[in-house]
């Protein structure tokens, strides 16, 4: 009888088996044997020159790099004239709020995306998880532990004051909860609510939770117009003080009196290196930001006409602004404030007056573009050698920069920044970065995250008229040995993870192997030389609206992406 069990089980099983490799044929029988990618170019994600190399991966592992013979009953891809590199890491993104429309991260060649930004996250983490394997998906995703959505949980609607010693314990134990779930550590948005009304002393006792566990902490900080300078100097003194590493998420100075000081800034920075403060940050490479309206100003007088005067003054204008949604008064989608107001017969600051005031309560009043940023800035900061890329998108958005960031940051690559280290700042500084010790590299024992460019077709063609157009070029997207993109056609299969905390390589350890390939620049583009990158790669603006010309439409440098705006 347990031989006719046994038999039976077997049957099932080949059935079973069957059907799996069925369903993913051309896709994921890559994963079923080892795979040899033959003939191209290799960006390792060291910063190196690129090398005439073959790699094979097997498992979900990266098992050899050289040049190497196929061997018998493998798979062979063909990749000659074409570029294989580590996948991209998005070091601040919101795909996990579109699960459904990932594909625009695969056409980036992305294969992890960084959530639970800008302070808000899943809670309790471990439910993140939960989500994932109930809906498999085609990247891998890593997520931190959110203060604004902790904050809330714990201070709930009376969140206008400074939190009291036993609500900064529950909360912390509340961080620790997620660090121990696997987080990368603190995120914050301390220009957004709860989070805005936190003191110093609060978030410095949460980073050190975090710390504990080996953790960093990053932060869309309190201000990132006329006070990004002490917003700065700000997270500085927590790295100091909760002795962690800290991270300025989508680095910008959108205020035009804070224009041409980005020098100034990255000046500060390297000044904290030097005394110990491991401080990084992350870019993407557009002039206009997106978020809710009321991140015009980090003044919370939102009925005074004077604070949306000089919010509007510090930004060029109200013709800098685009509403892009607007829940109470959807016929002013897709106007600049300037036009919104005179439909509205309103002044441009007591429009706004009007769209806060007839909000719904917690949700956004309108979700605009601004145009706030310097091609000279956004140069600089993406030149400093500790910026790594980012997208701040999320699939299906109203801002470009979810379909079209990093072939856009692939482009930014010239004579002080060359191909190689540009990957560098899109896969091994993030990994390293966030503690995944075995991503963001094209090595033996790495795991088989690969994307294959072609390099003649690689660009982006996402617009704010046309903001989910997807970017071509990537031909092959390769996550944890499973192909999830195959001759630039999407496969169906589902291999992303939920990567956790890894302990990371020491800063120290990092700037080492960093400094073996000699190509890395050590210090950022004189302005002329970065104005004249910028402008080649059609950055620049002639006009302060938002259109569908390209040589106005890629621009940006990410004000922070609100719950309320990620649509």
């Amino acid at each position: 009888m347990s031989t006719v069990r046994d038999r039976n089980s077997l049957f099932w099983l080949g059935v079973a088996r069957a059907l799996l490799i069925g369903t993913l044929v051309g896709a994921s029988v890559l994963a079923l044997g080892s795979t040899l990618l033959q003939g191209g170019t290799v960006f390792d994600g060291s910063g190196r020159p690129p090398r005439a190399v073959d790699v094979r991966f097997h498992a979900g592992k990266i098992i050899e790099v050289g040049r190497l013979k196929p061997r018998k009953g493998e798979a062979v891809i063909d990749v000659s004239g074409l570029w294989v590199a580590p996948g991209f890491i998005d070091a601040h993104s919101h795909a996990d709020r579109a699960l459904d429309k990932l594909e625009s991260q695969l056409r980036q060649g992305v294969t992890t995306a960084i959530v639970g930004q800008d302070g808000f996250s899943d809670l309790p983490l471990s439910s993140l998880s939960e989500k994932l394997r109930n809906q498999p998906t085609e990247i891998n995703f890593a997520s931190f532990s959110g203060h604004n959505t902790i904050r809330a949980k714990v201070l709930g609607d009376r969140f206008q004051r400074r939190a009291t010693a036993l609500e900064v314990r529950a909360m912390a134990r509340l961080v620790d909860a997620d660090m121990a779930a696997g987080a990368l550590g603190l995120s914050t948005g301390l220009e957004y609510d709860p989070g805005h009304y936190a003191s110093l002393d609060e978030i410095v006792a949460l980073a050190r939770v975090a710390a504990r566990r080996g953790g960093i902490y990053v932060s869309h900080v309190r201000d990132e117009g006329p006070g990004a300078i002490e917003s700065f100097q700000e997270l500085l003194e927590i790295g100091k003080r909760a002795r962690i590493p800290v991270q300025v998420s989508h680095i910008k100075l959108a205020a035009s009196g804070l224009w041409g000081r980005a020098g100034r800034a990255l000046a500060m920075f390297d000044r904290a290196r030097r005394d110990g403060v491991d401080v990084t940050a992350d870019v993407y490479p557009y002039l206009f930001w997106q978020s809710t309206i009321t991140a015009l100003t980090a003044s919370r007088a939102f009925d005074d006409p004077a604070t949306w005067r000089a919010a509007l003054d510090q930004v060029g204008g109200p013709e800098s602004v685009t509403i892009t949604a607007c829940p109470k008064f959807p016929d002013l989608a897709g106007k600049n404030l300037a036009e919104a107001a005179v439909k509205q017969e309103l002044s441009p600051e007591d429009l706004i007056i009007k769209l806060v005031q007839t909000a719904d309560p917690g949700a956004s009043p309108a979700t605009i573009l601004c145009k706030a940023m310097s091609e000279d800035d956004l140069a600089a900061f993406w030149t400093w050698p500790w910026t790594m890329g980012c997208s701040d998108g999320i699939g299906g958005g109203s801002h470009p920069r979810g379909a079209g960031a990093f072939p856009r940051l692939m482009g930014l690559a010239n004579d002080r920044i060359p191909t190689g280290e540009a990957v560098r700042k899109l896969t091994s500084l993030p990994a390293w970065r966030f503690g995944l010790n075995d991503r963001g590299r094209i090595r033996p024992g790495s795991a088989a995250d690969i994307i294959v460019i072609d390099p003649k077709r690689l660009r982006d063609l996402a617009t704010p008229d046309d903001p989910t157009r997807l970017a071509e070029g990537v031909v092959h997207v390769i996550v944890n040995g499973w192909a999830a993109l195959r001759d630039g056609q999407m496969t169906g299969a589902k291999p992303g993870r939920l990567l956790r905390l890894q302990r990371g390589l020491r800063r120290t350890e990092y700037q080492a192997n960093r400094s073996l390939s000699g190509s890395i620049a050590s210090a950022p583009l004189s302005q002329p030389r970065a104005r004249a990158i910028f402008r080649a790669k059609a950055l620049s603006s002639t006009s302060n609206s938002t259109t569908s010309n390209p040589a106005s439409s890629h621009c940006c440098c990410g004000k922070g992406f609100s719950p309320s705006a990620a649509g």
